[in-house]
């Protein structure tokens, strides 16, 4: 039988990671959760705790949306070059030290 949805909003990969972990302790995963939390194993490049912070952060202090916060948390990108890339034209208005700023906490909180 199907779960019913409950709540629709984006998470980071390392929280599908660590929803899917639970979930498998009480049962089987379907073919389509393993190879997501396969997928969330790989790519997770923070830990579930701090990617829920970091994107907090993100839309407190630099007023960043969830979606792109959450991007930028998956991502978790290393030069100015990658941040603008993940950023685009939408948020024009932060500062190069603001960019940097974040750069310089994504790397204190990579893996």
């Amino acid at each position: 039988m199907p779960r019913e949805v409950t709540d629709r909003r984006e998470i980071s990969l390392p929280q599908v990671k660590k929803i899917l972990r639970k979930r498998k302790k009480k049962g089987d995963l379907s073919f389509q959760q393993t190879i997501t939390m396969e997928h969330a194993r790989l790519f997770s490049k923070m830990a579930p705790a701090v990617a829920r912070d970091f994107i907090k952060r993100m839309h407190d202090k630099y007023e960043i949306d969830r979606p792109t916060a959450v991007q930028i948390a998956n991502i978790a990108p290393t030069s100015l070059e990658e941040l603008r890339s993940i950023l685009g034209r939408h948020y024009t208005g932060l500062s190069e030290e603001e960019m940097i700023e974040i750069v310089d906490y994504v790397k204190k909180k990579r893996k």
